[in-house]
């Protein structure tokens, strides 16, 4: 705002000393629109607070007026608190913007985010595609088993029925493998469970049918939904990894 008044000041002060100077009356009344335009630039920027100087001990009433203004909107102010925040954490100044220099600044910000997020989502989804191309996994059964000191069973767990569809025509070796249990409302059950596969091997266009026991603690509510829970009521998704091929190639 400062710079604008020196700038209208100066065009004032050098059309004055050519009006002295001069009488083209052609050229005096260009001046006096010109001085006209000055006058309404100044008077839109003083009312325009977005434009002020950002100033953390005025700054609860520069962000009234701006909020009295009406020239920024809910997720605006959001994200300009959050830009401030950020830069406090990190030790930058944020005196020498104005405000609406900061939004602009955590709207980028935002955007090159959102950006980075899609591209990385769109890779994901592009390599789980690619490794449901190659093999698939699903549990079939499930079934909690109980210790039994007799049986040589020192601990209760969890066991899971599974196969693996080796869609290639290449043998597997192995295999790295995640899942993620959902309840019939589709609420996650626990945490993301590893299922790796590395002791046998999947010829080519064959399935492998095996068990996967998880330790049970008596304490996790999480353990004793899965233990309670009808089969047919959970939903698992599966995230395959890698691959490893006995021919020695790799698919990640």
């Amino acid at each position: 705002m400062r710079e604008l008044q020196v700038i209208i000041y100066s065009v004032v002060s050098l059309f004055l000393v050519i009006i002295v100077k001069t009488n083209n009356f052609k050229l005096i009344k260009t001046m006096k629109k010109i001085l006209i335009l000055c006058g309404l630039v100044f008077l839109t920027a003083c009312s325009n607070p977005t434009g002020k100087k950002y100033n953390e001990a005025t700054m609860p009433q520069d962000l009234k007026e701006i909020a009295e203004s009406k020239k920024w909107n809910e997720q605006d102010a959001g994200l300009f608190a959050g830009w401030v925040i950020r830069a406090k954490l990190k030790g930058e100044s944020l005196e020498s913007k104005t405000y609406q220099s900061i939004l602009d600044d955590a709207k980028k910000f935002k955007a090159e985010e959102d950006a980075l997020a899609e591209k990385a989502k769109k890779e994901m989804e592009a390599r789980k595609q690619k490794m449901k191309e190659a093999l698939t996994v699903t549990i079939f059964a499930k079934e909690y088993v109980p210790s039994n000191f007799d049986a040589g069973r020192l601990e209760d767990y969890n066991l899971f029925k599974y196969a693996i569809q080796n869609k290639s025509a290449k043998e597997i070796k192995a295999a790295k493998i995640s899942f993620k249990i959902f309840n019939s409302l589709g609420e996650q059950i626990g945490d993301s469970y590893s299922m790796d596969f590395t002791d046998d091997r999947i010829a080519g266009n064959s399935t492998f049918k095996g068990d996967a026991a998880f330790d049970y603690n008596q304490f996790s509510n999480d353990d004793k939904k899965i233990a309670s829970a009808k089969f047919e009521d959970l939903l698992f998704d599966f995230d395959v990894k890698k691959i490893v091929y006995s021919d020695g190639s790799v698919l990640e």
